[in-house]
């Protein structure tokens, strides 16, 4: 079963059809990176000014290598917390439907680094869920339950940062490399 696009006009010919598509699917990423961005802005805020913690602690839209035997592919972290020279919450920024990319955020945080980033924490910028990334479960929801700088330096006092075991590490890739194939597909996609 097709789905109706629709695209203003009805298109002439099958030329016109893929460029009106184009269009549309520009429009709509266009307008959904703006509302990204501004999640992306309000977190940042939120995690200055209500949790305490400094421009300097907050790495933006950091690009991570992930090699996988068949391919490679670039990972983009939209927020990461470091603290004494270590990557220790990755920060999610979701548009809609921030529970779908818990599973990501975990394999995310599992192989991005040379060590597991201990915590996630997936957000719209309304609500967040934390996320025990290594242990790959929840701890807690609501944007109160982001832990605040001074939480953090004590949570970063328990931890030990580890590799993901090695044998495990290539399903975690092949995760990541699923949503960022997902993610992509759409430019993809040819008209019939």
């Amino acid at each position: 079963m097709s789905t109706y696009i629709p695209l203003g006009k009805n298109p002439a010919s099958p030329e016109e059809r893929k460029k009106l598509i184009g269009e549309k699917v520009c429009r709509d990423e266009s307008l959904e990176n703006d509302e990204l961005a501004r999640v992306q802005s309000r977190t940042l805020d939120f995690l200055m000014f209500q949790k305490g913690y400094c421009k300097i602690d907050l790495q933006e839209k950091v690009l991570f290598k992930i090699e996988l035997p068949d391919a490679s592919f670039d990972a983009l972290a939209d927020i990461v917390i470091t603290l004494n020279g270590r990557r220790f919450i990755l920060v999610k920024c979701a548009v809609n439907s921030p529970a779908s990319w818990e599973r990501y955020s975990v394999a995310f945080c599992r192989v991005a680094d040379v060590y597991q980033i201990p915590y996630a924490v997936v957000t719209d910028g309304e609500d967040a869920k934390l996320l025990d990334a290594v242990r790959g479960r929840p701890i807690s929801e609501g944007l109160e339950s982001i832990p605040s700088k001074d939480e953090a330096i004590e949570l970063f006092g328990k931890t030990e940062f580890m590799p993901f075991p090695a044998q495990k590490a290539e399903r975690e890739k092949r995760i990541l490399f699923a949503f960022d194939t997902i993610k992509y597909s759409s430019l993809l996609v040819e008209p019939e």
